[in-house]
């Protein structure tokens, strides 16, 4: 039997770091139990949890190498699956589940639109530029539906906005990878650390749609600067090809 060149104390870390990416696929089932119990507070602050869990783990997984010292799992695979459940299909189970969508055959079309598109998402080759941008919008509709619930936006608008952006999965216009692309790193960073602080915020203290300007505003940076970034890379990624 060929040993381990690692030392024990190596790959019981990685197979720990394992265990805490997987136990985001718990997170996501109780965030499910949460959306079919009428509990929209506790989904999305589980939601919140889960993407914290995502965000954490990677870096961990880099740091000790954990692709070679465990070969036979591949964290990638394992990241994607919890992924579309945390990212994709508890959050379109929500945004059926409390109206986010209206309850008819348009708001079935953009809940089809989501799922469908994101799983093609989910399995593109080139998903990631080299310097880690996305291609095509990401599927993180655990913000962009929460989000949306807060604000409290006509069904009609949602529709637009969410199956918008389903058909931007299905493109190249990039998006920034909010930790590991370089570009904007900070501004990247901390727009995401106010959208979800704002998130779990106003969760906790939502009145049912009815925001403060000021907080809306905050509820929004995020998103809007994701949408600034994002034409400021089309627009020189067109002058680059053109010149």
């Amino acid at each position: 039997m060929q040993s381990s060149p690692f030392r024990l104390s190596d790959i019981a870390t990685c197979r720990l770091i394992h265990a805490f990416t997987a136990s985001g696929i718990v997170v996501g089932m109780l965030a499910l139990i949460a959306v079919l119990d009428g509990s929209p507070r506790a989904a999305v602050l589980l939601l919140v949890v889960a993407q914290l869990i995502d965000g954490i783990d990677g870096p961990m997984a880099r740091r000790y190498d954990i692709a070679e010292v465990i070969p036979k799992y591949d964290g990638y695979i394992l990241d994607l699956v919890i992924d579309y459940v945390t990212c994709v299909l508890v959050p379109a189970t929500f945004a059926w589940q409390f109206r986010v969508l209206p309850h008819n055959l348009v708001g079935e079309l953009t809940i089809a639109m989501i799922l469908t598109t994101s799983a093609m998402w989910f399995s593109k080759k080139d998903m990631m530029t080299p310097d880690h941008w996305f291609r095509g919008f990401p599927g993180v509709w655990n913000m962009v539906i929460p989000t949306l619930w807060l604000l409290g936006v006509p069904g009609p608008v949602a529709v637009a906005v969410l199956a918008s952006l389903a058909a931007l999965s299905m493109t190249d216009v990039e998006f920034a990878h909010p930790v590991q692309a370089a570009r904007w790193r900070t501004a990247n960073i901390t727009f995401m650390g106010v959208w979800i602080t704002t998130m779990v915020a106003l969760t906790i203290a939502n009145d049912e749609g009815r925001l403060h300007p000021v907080a809306a505003l905050l509820l929004l940076a995020g998103p809007i600067w994701t949408a600034v970034s994002t034409i400021a890379r089309a627009t020189e990624t067109r002058a680059t090809r053109t010149a």
